[in-house]
């Protein structure tokens, strides 16, 4: 983590000095900074990706956490392209992604809230 860190902030020192100066390689040097950044997350994801498949194929749970894995994936998905829309100025596009990225979630949640509601009518019938 620290050498993440060591990227961002030498990455932030550079562009600081750069933008005096040459506005056009500052942008070159954020857009170098994101893309390793972005690489070194989804390397740090890969193990939990596969810590979630051998879960789901061990248990019976196995459609509510294909759920659970499409719904963190669009999270993730939106909250990254809402934030380069506001690093690029953009905040109402952000917040519009933001909302259709909990539409597709509660849209893609509505067969577990079904089986909800039919548990809970099954048990209160008991």
């Amino acid at each position: 983590m620290i050498k993440y860190c060591g990227v961002a902030l030498c990455a932030l020192a550079a562009i600081l000095m750069l933008k005096g100066q040459k506005n056009d390689f500052a942008g070159l040097v954020s857009l170098a900074a994101g893309v390793i950044l972005l690489g070194a997350a989804v390397v740090t994801f890969l193990p939990v990706f596969e810590f979630v498949e051998n879960t789901m194929s061990q248990t019976s749970f196995s459609e509510h956490m294909t759920v659970l894995g499409k719904a963190l994936g669009i999270t993730l998905a939106v909250q990254l392209s809402a934030e380069i829309c506001r690093d690029a100025g953009e905040s109402a596009i952000a917040s519009k992604l933001e909302l259709v990225g909990k539409a597709e979630i509660l849209l893609l949640a509505l067969p577990l809230i079904g089986e909800l509601i039919g548990l809970a009518a099954e048990i209160m019938q008991i």
